[in-house]
């Protein structure tokens, strides 16, 4: 399902960002195409008016100006006096010049109804038509007919520019973005599959974590039930004298699923954003006092001794929710009191940190792996694989961490010296 959500998501931000893509590409390329057009345009107006300045001071015009102004401009040139072609044209007799004039003269009356073959009306200026034409050799061309004014009488002009080579840029320009938009479009598709993947990653792992935890509580709850079938069906054939046994067990377990479940609803409350804190000003060492001698009766069980250390100068006062700063050293006792061999210690103490307070819970129990010292924090995770422990569903840890993040401090777990677990809870406490 993931796979098929992460193709698609793919798919849609590729076309998107690709459509947005070519249509720039499209529009720059316009754009330059234009400013290639509209260079040429005035490149040849510039050249056509270099040809009338000269036709226009030169009483003689030589072979040699002819064939340089053709060669530097691109431009082929057809010059008539009188309706008569110029003897220098009598050079080229391949027709070319003589049937280019002919075709720009013929659109030049069909385009403007100008006639080159009539003088100026204006005797100190040329009167000019300029416009694109095809011709079946040279394909498009800019086109330009003339009637020039020269001293003792005028000249008729036809300049047509091949835009071969102005074509071949465009293409060329084209084919640039073409390529860069094609390698564009790769690269996005690229960034899509590997943000797409990104972005599900987390919601993949969550809803495999949900799956878990439905699986874990779904076993959890089993084993109590079961247990209380089997001791309600038992108390039906009990002797009186051992009904009580059976009903104690249901009593037991009944207990135990409603921590599970009172866990399982915190939980659920810290994931939907809705469990709330209330801070207020709190004596921490005070608070560790208390917890230490709330676990003591339990620890005596066991024959675990509880040391508290304390600084020698008083920490200063938290703001932090009092209730939930116990109830996650409750579970680091519990945890520790589960865990410690009978005759081992369990030591409570707090330090100053950089912006904080620092409670520290620490244990000379079996200790955790370091390959598992963040799997300790998931719900319904044990170290204890086999799950004999049946005071601990695995979920303590995590309640705690979450107690940690409300108030914007974090839990940690390093070894204790000597073998064990430490427990940090560290709380900023300028944080109101």
């Amino acid at each position: 399902m993931f796979e098929q959500l992460r193709r698609r998501l793919t798919l849609v931000c590729t076309a998107v960002t690709s459509i947005i893509l070519i249509g720039m590409a499209a529009g720059s390329f316009a754009v330059s195409a234009a400013q290639l057009r509209a260079r040429d345009d005035k490149l040849f107006l510039s050249d056509l008016n270099a040809v009338f300045y000269h036709l226009a001071s030169q009483n003689v015009i030589g072979h040699t100006w002819y064939t340089q102004t053709e060669s530097n401009t691109g431009m082929l040139l057809y010059i008539e006096d009188g309706g008569k072609p110029l003897l220098y044209n009598d050079a080229w007799d391949d027709g070319l010049h003589a049937s280019l004039s002919a075709r720009a003269k013929a659109e030049s009356m069909r385009l403007f109804g100008f006639d080159a073959s009539k003088p100026p009306q204006m005797r100190v200026q040329p009167q000019t038509v300029i416009f694109m034409m095809n011709d079946p050799v040279l394909g498009q061309c800019r086109a330009a007919v003339s009637s020039v004014p020269i001293p003792g009488g005028w000249l008729s002009l036809s300049a047509v520019k091949p835009r071969t080579a102005e074509q071949i840029q465009l293409l060329r320009l084209g084919a640039t973005f073409a390529v860069l938009t094609a390698a564009a479009i790769l690269l996005l598709w690229l960034f899509a599959r590997y943000f797409t993947a990104r972005a599900i990653r987390p919601i993949a792992v969550n809803r495999q974590r949900q799956a878990d935890f439905v699986s874990a509580a779904s076993h959890e709850l089993r084993s109590p039930l079961a247990v209380i079938q089997a001791s309600v069906s038992a108390v039906r054939d009990a002797p009186p004298e051992r009904a009580a046994h059976f009903f104690d067990s249901v009593t037991d377990e009944c207990a135990r699923m409603s921590r599970l479940v009172d866990d399982m609803l915190a939980l659920a409350s810290a994931d939907s954003g809705s469990w709330s804190i209330i801070r207020e000003e709190t004596d921490l060492e005070t608070l560790l006092l208390n917890a230490a001698e709330w676990h003591e009766p339990a620890a005596a069980q066991k024959q675990i001794r509880i040391h508290v250390s304390l600084p020698d100068d008083p920490l200063p006062k938290c703001y932090c929710d009092r209730q939930r700063i116990g109830q996650a050293l409750a579970i680091l006792l519990d945890n520790a009191i589960a865990y410690t061999p009978p005759g081992g210690e369990i030591k409570l103490s707090a330090a100053k940190r950089r912006g904080g307070i620092a409670l520290i819970v620490s244990d000379n129990g079996p200790g955790i792996p370091g390959a598992l010292r963040e799997r300790v924090f998931e719900r319904f995770y044990r170290v204890d694989t086999s799950r004999s422990k049946k005071e601990h569903y695995g979920l303590g840890l995590s309640i705690a961490r979450e107690i940690a993040s409300l108030h914007r401090g974090k839990l940690t777990l390093r070894d204790t010296p000597g073998g064990g677990a430490t427990f940090i809870l560290y709380l900023p406490c300028g944080v109101q």
